[in-house]
């Protein structure tokens, strides 16, 4: 056991593929048992998203306070830190329209819902907890969250100091969901298994070509982006892209062997202040940036759920899909820099989308490990971005990062 799970996670996960594909292929009347595998991790998902989203977005709010004593930069930050998620949204939605890697799936939504296998829960009062737990966790209106969370949020931004205590107990509950999604990660791969076992079954072994073109959609997405936005940034900034990535290319292997981009912040902040960005500028724009620039997961939610809705055939009216990019925009605030996170908060806006069925989000988990182009340009976006404002904020040495970067 302990050698399993010495395994990089993208290892197990191309393992586990790879035995569901053959199981789907060889036996599909049992393949099709195992679609509760899925099931059950996107269940237990959904459980922490209504949380997540109410402490994330109200503690983001709150925090806000903090931010208004360092002046102009703030809003400088803010400024691109806005204008930079709305074109990696539009990347991503862009991408997967032009690309359609879900058409042609034709899923049926019928066959989405969560069975439980005969006998899994024999207990009456099992089924009692099951079906609680669903309803009160589960059931929430994400939009009614995101709207109350908000209005918390607000209360908290103009209580100052008072609102200091229940800032951090949210920041405490928060932290507990968001370990909870990380311990659930770590059985992404079962789940993986269940999913694709029951849909090479189900619909052929034909089904993994949509999956496949995701990926490549994803990737070259993320690049699209990085090349053509993030170049343009740091060219307008006065920088080389490319000296840039090359700068910080330690930091990039580390997140791509972990797939949590918070995991090199240290190292980030060191980096950049010995480049000759200023001490107030690094720690604005990188620590902030984990929350509000993550251009990367942003790419990957608009198209994540643009497949999914090829896949089953669905077609969002315009206010419809203002809807759902409005609440990508808001929901995303809580894809935080940790493994999991930003599949987390791709069920959350699918929650916030009645026409889409929550289970259509266990599709996508055989992938979900193997896109490391999305904590890379995650990465890549808030190193640029600390570069961009801290010259046009003009707290950036140049002579000393042309020396050193």
């Amino acid at each position: 056991m302990n050698r399993l799970l010495r395994i990089p996670a993208y290892m197990q996960m191309l393992l586990a593929l790879a035995a569901g594909g053959v199981l789907g292929y060889a036996n599909p009347q049992l393949a099709l048992r195992m679609k509760p595998l899925g099931d059950v991790f996107v269940f237990v998902i959904k459980l922490s998203i209504g949380p997540i989203v109410f402490c994330t977005v109200a503690s983001g709010i709150a925090g806000m306070r903090g931010l208004k004593k360092l002046g102009g930069m703030t809003a400088k930050t803010i400024l691109c830190f806005e204008l930079m998620s709305a074109v990696a949204l539009l990347t991503g939605w862009a991408a997967a329209s032009a690309l359609q890697p879900g058409a042609g799936f034709n899923i049926d939504p019928a066959t989405l819902g969560m069975r439980i296998p005969p006998g899994a829960f024999q207990s009456p009062d099992s089924a009692t907890i099951f079906s609680i737990a669903s309803a009160a966790f589960g059931g929430a209106n994400i939009l009614h969250v995101l709207l109350f969370s908000i209005a918390v949020g607000i209360v908290l931004l103009f209580a100052d100091a008072r609102g200091k205590p229940a800032t951090a107990a949210i920041d405490r509950i928060a932290a507990l969901f968001y370990r909870v999604v990380r311990l659930v990660s770590r059985f992404a791969p079962l789940a993986a298994f269940g999913a694709i076992a029951f849909t090479i079954g189900r619909y052929g072994v034909l089904s993994i070509g949509p999956l496949l073109k995701l990926l490549g959609t994803l990737y070259l997405a993320s690049a699209a982006f990085v090349v053509f936005v993030l170049g343009a940034a740091a060219r307008l900034a006065g920088v080389s892209l490319w000296r840039l990535i090359l700068y910080i290319r330690e930091e990039l292997l580390i997140v791509i062997g972990t797939s949590a981009s918070m995991s090199v912040l240290p190292q980030l902040i060191a980096k950049m202040e010995r480049a000759g960005c200023s001490r107030s500028a690094v720690g604005l724009v990188l620590s902030t940036g984990y929350s509000f620039n993550l251009n990367g997961t942003k790419v990957y939610l608009a198209a994540a759920l643009m497949f999914l809705l090829q896949a089953l055939n669905i077609e969002l009216t315009l206010p419809q899909l203002l809807i759902a990019l409005a609440v990508a925009t808001l929901v995303s605030k809580s894809a935080s820099g940790f493994a999991g996170s930003a599949f987390a908060t791709l069920a959350a806006i699918i929650a916030a989308l009645p026409m889409l069925p929550a289970e259509s989000i266990a599709l996508i988990i055989g992938i979900e490990r193997l896109l490391k182009c999305r904590t890379v340009t995650n990465i890549i976006g808030n190193v640029v971005a600390c570069v961009v404002i801290a010259a046009w904020s003009g707290e950036l040495d140049r002579e000393r990062f042309q020396r050193i970067v």
